[in-house]
């Protein structure tokens, strides 16, 4: 009757530890599943869009927007970093990363190529100048030179703008590596092209002399891009918490909280 008893209590032990083995298995095989993954890139010197903080933290209006969106929808964010946006979206293409935090205009073209999620802002696009320019427009900047970044919306309209101007009129684009600000301070060119968000960004700093002047060269619309064969449920997962974000208010008070303005209520 020992011996039986003894047999007992051995196999009870031994279920039980079959028992909180599976169990222990089960529950990291469910952790696993749960747990899902969003690659964003993003520039991190784009103020107040997405930047690097004093802290050297990653902040701004696109990344808390990204980071919502991927709490509402139960992703896990890594970030990638890079001021280039023809390598953006160059591994947008190799599906390196998920999507681009960088104010993505929204165009026909791109629609073409990428996939879009709903429109989240909107901003009006205008000439930054040094604050003793006499300039008054775009017009007044033909046979100057206006700094860009290539592979954005902003090449196609000055492309078109000079294909209608003789050649000692049209503008001359220049692209800058270091900070374009200070570039435009020091007189390497004459003028950028700035969102009049971001600029009363910069303006509220003190920094720099600069006025905006002219009428808006492009109303743009903004909203994150995917690959064309990206996963629905991804694209599907931003679409709703983007409309939610909406709905409670949530997108407004990000957009006031970085940009002192609501950009979110001029969406098409």
């Amino acid at each position: 009757m020992l011996l039986c008893a003894a047999m007992g209590v051995t196999l009870a032990v031994g279920c039980g530890s079959d028992s909180s083995e599976k169990k222990e298995t089960e529950e990291k095989t469910e952790g696993t599943e749960e747990k899902k993954e969003l690659t964003v890139v993003g520039t991190g010197s784009f103020f107040p869009v997405i930047y690097t903080d004093d802290n050297g933290d990653l902040t701004g209006f696109e990344h808390d927007v990204i980071e919502e969106i991927a709490k509402r929808a139960g992703y896990e964010v890594t970030w990638e970093l890079s001021d280039d946006y023809g390598a953006m979206f160059s591994g947008l293409d190799s599906g390196k990363y998920d999507t681009i935090a960088a104010q993505i205009s929204v165009t026909p073209e791109r629609e073409e190529t990428y996939t879009f999620t709903e429109k989240y802002a909107a901003n009006k696009i205008r000439m930054a100048v040094r604050g003793d320019d006499p300039a008054e427009s775009v017009d007044d900047l033909q046979g100057r030179k206006v700094c860009i970044e290539y592979g954005t919306v902003l090449e196609t309209f000055f492309n078109e703008y000079n294909a209608e101007l003789a050649d000692d009129k049209k503008i001359e684009l220049v692209v800058t590596s270091g900070n374009i600000y200070d570039e435009l301070s020091v007189g390497h060119y004459d003028a950028f092209p700035i969102t009049e968000l971001s600029f009363d960004s910069i303006n509220e700093k003190g920094e720099y002399n600069f006025k905006l002047v002219g009428e808006p060269i492009i109303v743009d619309y903004q909203a994150f891009p995917f690959a064309k064969d990206a996963d629905s449920e991804k694209v599907e997962a931003f679409n709703n918490a983007i409309k939610e974000m909406r709905e409670d208010g949530t997108l407004a008070e990000l957009s006031e909280q970085y940009y002192k303005r609501d950009v979110t209520d001029t969406v098409e």
